[in-house]
């Protein structure tokens, strides 16, 4: 078992040392996953979405900074770290509310979002490498060079977890305000990228919730914390995936001192995929109206892909970390989602080009509640033969059952549908 270094009373100190930086941020009930869980018990999500920076790395990196700039002057004239872009954000904003500059070294496949973001705080902003163990390293060249620089670790660092932590203790305190005692049985989903959110809030949590399990989720872009657990040991990734949806979650090598506490402390940790993580992204979109990145809905995308076996008799915390998405990704999850789901139909139809079989066939759409989104009439496709045109249809439907119905009525009129993906 790894002994804990971080104890509640540190995490307690951090409450205090950061509260003109970092806010209570809501934990809201959610009846539409308990429904779709077929849960007894009710789900909560603890809103980190609304955190200053727009994720829970302020909680970190404020603590540690300054701590740091309290207790060790001389070393916090400029700080540096690396970032996929949320401690990025969060260090900036510290440093640049304390008038210290600061150097963030991003991957290059950092949303834009997060990478303008942290620059409107007054970082120094570098983008390089694929992958977040690419921007350390260089991070690290960066700090070689500057006197007087402190790096800001994103989470392998104990005053960064008892940062993190800090989120546990206001869970615990609003589940007491939503009428669950100290003894009450709870269960706590929470991504894990490097490990340090997890570490701190689990620690916080079984410190005053004795009966709390705690599960982890991983993305598969970065899946060795979910392989180490499972061995009991660290086992470095054996791929990387350079480009995911929960950019997040990917940090490839596994920190011994985040491992610690997470073998320690979690029930599992699974793997989602990016598949998972934009089913989650548009269900949160779609029935909660409420918008995060996708490591933040990580959580969500474990239990709606039942990769999480929870007990649906006991209360369930979900951790939805940040919400710093880039608006174009929301478009393209959006669109996705809609054609999967057979709410967007695309097909061509080749139909003999003649007055009035356009005005035929748009009639027979109509009359069965179709929305005509898009529609392109082309006459020189070589597919067709003379006298034949094909048409490109995109259609708004209710579902499954409507795109049978609306299929059914063209093919008893004569026509031959060619579905599109």
């Amino acid at each position: 078992m790894a002994q804990k270094s971080v104890t509640i009373d540190d995490i307690n100190a951090a409450r205090q040392r950061i509260r003109d930086y970092a806010v209570t941020t809501p934990l809201r009930e959610w009846s539409a996953l308990q429904v779709k869980m077929q849960s007894d018990a009710p789900f909560f999500l603890k809103l980190e979405t609304f955190q200053n920076t727009g994720s829970f790395k302020v909680r970190g990196a404020a603590n540690k900074i300054l701590k740091l700039f309290q207790e060790k002057p001389q070393d916090a004239k400029h700080f540096v770290a690396a970032s996929a872009g949320n401690h990025a954000q969060a260090v900036a904003y510290v440093a640049g509310k304390l008038g210290v500059p600061s150097t963030i070294v991003m991957p290059e496949g950092t949303p834009l979002i997060k990478s303008v973001a942290t620059a409107g705080y007054g970082a120094e902003v570098i983008l390089h490498g694929k992958i977040y163990d690419e921007a350390y390293a260089k991070a690290l060249e960066v700090l070689k060079e500057k006197s007087g620089s402190a790096y800001i670790h994103a989470y392998a660092d104990e005053d960064v977890i008892a940062g993190q932590g800090t989120c546990g203790i206001e869970i615990h305190e609003q589940l007491l305000a939503a009428g669950l005692k100290e003894s009450d049985p709870v269960q706590v989903v929470i991504p894990i990228g490097g490990g340090g959110l997890v570490s701190g809030t689990a620690l916080a949590l079984k410190a005053l919730r004795p009966n709390t399990k705690v599960f982890g989720v991983v993305s598969e872009a970065a899946d060795a914390m979910s392989k180490s657990f499972k061995k009991g040991s660290i086992v470095q990734a054996t791929r990387t995936h350079p480009r995911t949806l929960a950019e997040g979650l990917a940090v490839k090598s596994v920190s011994e001192l985040t491992f610690g506490y997470v073998k320690e402390l979690c029930e599992d940790v699974v793997v989602v995929s990016d598949d998972d993580v934009a089913n989650a992204l548009f269900y949160m979109m779609e029935t909660g109206k409420m918008v995060a990145e996708g490591s933040g809905a990580a959580g969500i995308a474990a239990l709606l892909s039942r990769r999480i076996k929870l007990d649906p008799k006991v209360p369930t915390v979900v951790l939805i970390c940040g919400g710093n998405i880039d608006v174009n990704m929301i478009s393209t999850i959006i669109e996705r989602a809609l054609v999967q789901t057979e709410r967007w139909l695309s097909f061509d139809l080749i139909v003999e080009d003649r007055p009035g079989e356009l005005a035929r066939i748009t009639k027979l759409v109509g009359d069965s509640r179709a929305n005509v989104l898009d529609l392109y009439h082309d006459r020189l496709s070589t597919e067709t033969a003379v006298g034949f045109t094909k048409i490109n249809f995109r259609l708004e439907t209710r579902g499954p059952d409507h795109v049978k119905a609306l299929l059914g009525t063209l093919k008893k009129e004569g026509y031959s549908v060619r579905l599109r993906s």
